[in-house]
């Protein structure tokens, strides 16, 4: 009872930090892009979807955005009206500049306990991989963006790319898992640190059935800072001061680590922004909408 009291409170505040403004409701992506629902995985026995946005006028090769939701790994969905406003904006943002943007279901605990949700990430880079040529992707300029559970996904798989077998599903085998790009939004990259909120550390139980901080194997498999090692792709790690559910020296550790490895990683810190980057107080600095086109800018810079 109370894991699931945890979890109900959690999904409270990650759905309050991703008010849809009319701006950047869904029905405006309909319009700017063509888009397609289709099944990329089935390994795990369910099959697993993906929403894909194709930049309209053309069918030049692309560049692809990947969006992973958060939710830590048990809620969440694909459709762009159920992501946060950042990501709600930085997708808008990468569509106007050129991009594909393809955003993804997987497998959700308790029902699925890890690594159910690594191996689907891990499969969709395949798969779109596998089918570059029918969205019109560039199979060489993949980026990912991911939030919170998300960042975790997105930073593991940058981070163990032909690596670590055991994540690997047997569809579309042979093709790379690697991304070229990562924004890590306030995501849990060291399962194994200490610092958690009492709500943070009971979260993690639906998934790996051991409280974030724990000094455990799984845990540690699971950090992306387990994995930073020379040659990782540039990241862009972005973080508001004020998150009380992930804690800012997450993100902290992450840039210092891939720093000291030789990688490229920028760390923007939101002063007034909690989980989500919704507003602690007025202002937050700087404004969500100038990180989101700050993304959509390193995202052109870093891959074209």
């Amino acid at each position: 009872m109370r894991g699931r009291l945890l979890l109900l409170v959690a999904v409270l505040l990650i759905a309050g930090s991703g008010a849809v403004p009319s701006a950047v409701a869904a029905g405006t992506y309909e319009a700017a892009s063509a888009s397609t629902t289709v099944t990329y995985c089935s390994d795990g026995g369910q099959a697993q979807a993906l929403d894909m946005y194709e930049p309209l006028g053309g069918v030049a090769v692309h560049p692809l955005l990947l969006v992973v939701h958060g939710g830590y790994w048990s809620v969440g969905d694909s459709p762009v009206s159920q992501q946060s406003q950042f990501t709600q904006a930085v997708m808008s943002g990468a569509l106007a500049a050129g991009f594909a943007v393809a955003s993804i279901n997987y497998r959700l605990a308790p029902a699925n306990r890890w690594p159910a949700q690594i191996i689907d990430t891990r499969c969709a880079v395949r798969y779109l991989r596998a089918t570059a040529t029918r969205w019109h992707i560039d199979p060489h300029e993949f980026a990912a963006l991911g939030d919170s559970a998300g960042g975790q996904l997105v930073s593991l798989d940058a981070l163990s790319a032909q690596r670590e077998q055991q994540w690997d599903s047997a569809q579309y085998a042979g093709q790379s898992t690697s991304l070229q790009a990562v924004v890590d939004c306030w995501g849990i990259v060291d399962l194994t640190a200490p610092g958690w909120s009492r709500l943070g550390r009971g979260l993690s139980m639906n998934a790996f059935r051991v409280t974030l901080g724990s000094p455990s194997a799984v845990l540690r498999s699971a950090s992306p800072v387990s994995h930073v090692g020379p040659g990782a792709p540039p990241f862009l790690i972005i973080h508001g001061l004020s998150d009380t559910l992930v804690p800012p020296r997450q993100s902290t550790e992450l840039r210092t680590l891939l720093r000291a490895a030789g990688d490229a990683a920028t760390l923007v810190e939101v002063a007034n922004a909690g989980h989500g980057l919704s507003a602690t107080a007025v202002p937050m600095v700087p404004a969500l909408s100038d990180v989101a086109r700050q993304t959509v800018s390193w995202l052109l810079a870093t891959l074209r």
